[in-house]
């Protein structure tokens, strides 16, 4: 029966970007992974809320040059959607258990948003281990702080209402996919997003957006060095904010500016250009 599910699975999925598996972690809850291709391993991790197929034109692009793996964190999308482990800690060893599963070594993980929070969780759990290169999608290291001096969302004052609000209900998920854009999705893409960004709980959305506005991963990020490779893509309307506080705490990161949070859906071409320069860099 499990052959069965994996199989049909595989069968649903877009054969022409991956084919899709259920593993099963430890405590039983079962997290969708897609994958394709051969060669060095990206791991692309969705934001709060996302699916893992807003990477398609990532999938489909880097494929033929390299092992791309995708999934759905767990509570999002297809995963299981669990009462306990919806805190950034618990992906982290949910991302360990997958690396370990599919034996994947020399990794480039590649966090977007609060997927960022999962790989730092991941480096203050685990360290470097299996982790050859970094990329961080437009994430700082905290969201709360002085708006002046650090590189953050806001104050706590500026998330009080959206937090009030997220205690009752899920937010809009138009308002999150116009948040992301610089221009509106087409009607095609914007209902398969809203019915992506949907499938989250709310009580799974809440944990993990309180647990994302009480961390704080400043000394992870200030860790890295020259030994792990890094790259903060950052949207250009904070980028001056961000290339400021990286040279004066991660002065061995890459910063590069892009034109919005969802850059790599929104003119992939572009994007992919700059993570293939950042790849192919010694």
């Amino acid at each position: 029966m499990r052959l069965f599910s994996i199989i049909l699975v595989c069968l649903i999925t877009n054969p022409v970007l991956a084919q899709g598996e259920f593993l099963e972690l430890e405590d039983g809850a079962r997290l969708y992974v897609e994958e394709t291709g051969k060669g060095q391993a990206l791991v692309f991790i969705p934001g709060w809320t996302m699916t893992c197929r807003f990477f398609e034109k990532q999938t489909k692009h880097f494929s033929d040059d390299y092992h791309v793996i995708t999934y759905d964190p767990r509570g999002q999308g297809k995963s299981d959607k669990t009462a306990h482990g919806n805190i950034y800690a618990a992906h982290a060893s949910d991302l360990r258990a997958l690396l370990l599963m599919k034996k994947l070594d020399n990794i480039v993980l590649i966090g977007w948003s609060s997927g960022c929070l999962t790989m730092y969780e991941y480096l203050r759990a685990f360290g470097t281990d299996r982790i050859r290169k970094l990329v961080f999608i437009d994430e700082p290291p905290k969201w709360v702080g002085d708006v002046a001096t650090e590189w953050v969302y806001g104050s706590f004052q500026d998330y009080r209402s959206s937090l009030k609000g997220l205690t009752a209900r899920l937010s809009d998920p138009n308002d999150i996919i116009d948040w992301m854009f610089e221009d509106p999705p087409d009607s095609v893409a914007r209902k398969w997003m809203y019915e992506a960004i949907s499938m989250t709980p709310p009580q799974v959305a809440l944990s993990l957006y309180v647990d994302g506005l009480a961390s704080d991963y400043t000394r992870e990020a200030a860790s890295l060095n020259t030994d792990i490779p890094a790259l903060f893509m950052v949207r250009t309307s904070w980028y001056q904010q961000a290339a400021t506080w990286l040279k004066a705490n991660t002065p061995h990161a890459r910063a590069e500016g892009i034109s919005s949070h969802a850059m790599f859906w929104e003119k992939p071409e572009e994007f992919n250009a700059m993570l293939t320069n950042f790849l192919t860099t010694p």
